[in-house]
């Protein structure tokens, strides 16, 4: 088996916005999964959320990241073309969940 090495930072700007990078190896490229973006509501609309994916896309360089997933609810239009704006495309990837523990 693979030694699979995975690392995980939070990227901040300011209080007004996050969102979780995790970094690996899959044998092939490295990879960065940014999951969990959030942008405050009275930030939204103020340039945060760019300014967020920027500085991911920054650090993914710094980290000679060879390519950047992420995963976006169908109807969440704002995100998507913020997505676009910044580089990203759709794939024809399809996500698929199992959940072993639910929460109440």
């Amino acid at each position: 088996m693979a030694d699979l090495r995975v690392s995980q930072i939070k990227i901040r700007v300011g209080s007004a916005g996050s969102c979780i990078g995790t970094f690996y190896n899959n044998g092939v490229a490295n990879i960065m999964i940014i999951d969990s973006v959030i942008v405050e509501v009275k930030s939204r609309g103020k340039g945060v959320g760019r300014a967020l994916m920027e500085k991911a896309l920054s650090i993914a360089r710094e980290r000679n990241v060879d390519s950047i997933e992420l995963v976006v609810n169908s109807d969440n239009t704002i995100a998507k073309r913020l997505y676009k704006k910044v580089g990203f495309s759709k794939t024809n990837k399809e996500y698929y969940r199992l959940i072993l523990n639910k929460k109440q």
